[in-house]
């Protein structure tokens, strides 16, 4: 499934957003006319709450997010990897620890693309020390297509080991050099929601997008979703590399029907 597009939702997720249908319709018109008075006063008035924000939240929290918790979904996942460690992907995917990145690391230093003591100076100074609550065992993925050109993935497509090597990387003559280490890739990945607040975060993207199929204007915000628990069943479904002819079009032709749903009504949208 993808969160952003309806007609790949089931019949048992569409014929629950058909019953609300209606509170959907009321909640984001509702929206745009709090937002267009919001932006226009004169003098200055703070936004309103949305009168049908009660409805809707339950509709939200109480509905759809238990019923996605048993739904599986494509997510997107940013990086640079070596031609080695794509076949290795595919295989297994395996979370970003403390000794899983040192093992990466050794892995440099055999193949001659780092040398022992830089190695140890990029695991010395990665984040995975003491930032592992929320860096450690589990794998970052959006829950929508970027393009490679996002400001907020760009990063991690353009050096060799994302956040847990260069964020704090002090040494610019190591960071030159991985950023010279494999290719970017963007990774798509079938996994299941049961992972803390992952069917939380994906309901809003499913609601937004039921509202934009029913001519709202609504931009359709993903969110990262952090595969952890469910690391074992998640597949690797395709990695795209540059000059593969989908790398580039990813989130601009690519998937097909994204630009679609992304853009509509992007014309009037102030929410």
């Amino acid at each position: 499934m993808d969160v952003w597009n309806p007609a790949s939702f089931d019949d048992e997720l569409r014929e629950t957003l058909t019953c609300y249908s209606n509170l959907i319709i009321d909640y984001y018109r509702e929206e745009q006319i709090l937002m267009d008075e919001h932006l226009n006063s004169n003098p200055y008035e703070s936004l309103k709450a949305n009168r049908f924000y009660s409805e809707y939240s339950t509709l939200y929290e109480q509905i759809v997010t238990p019923q996605l918790a048993d739904r599986r979904i494509r997510v997107w996942h940013y990086t640079r990897l070596l031609d080695s460690e794509v076949t290795r992907m595919r295989s297994k995917l395996v979370p970003s620890t403390l000794a899983s990145f040192a093992q990466r690391l050794d892995m440099l230093v055999g193949k001659n693309l780092l040398t022992r003591e830089e190695a140890e100076i990029v695991y010395s100074q990665s984040p995975l020390h003491s930032q592992q609550s929320s860096r450690s065992g589990r794998l970052w993925t959006t829950s929508v297509p970027m393009s490679a050109s996002n400001h907020g993935v760009e990063p991690l497509l353009g050096s060799w080991g994302g956040e847990s090597a260069y964020f704090w990387l002090s040494d610019d003559a190591i960071a030159e050099k991985l950023r010279n280490i494999g290719k970017p890739r963007i990774v798509e990945i079938d996994t299941a929601l049961r992972d803390k607040l992952n069917s939380y975060s994906v309901a809003r993207t499913v609601i937004q997008s039921w509202a934009k199929s029913l001519g709202q204007s609504v931009s359709i915000e993903g969110s990262d979703l952090s595969i952890t628990d469910c690391l074992e069943t998640a597949k690797v479904l395709v990695v795209h590399s540059p000059g593969d002819g989908v790398y580039e079009a990813v989130a601009e032709s690519y998937p097909v029907g994204w630009e679609q749903h992304r853009v509509s009504s992007l014309t009037t949208d102030n929410i």
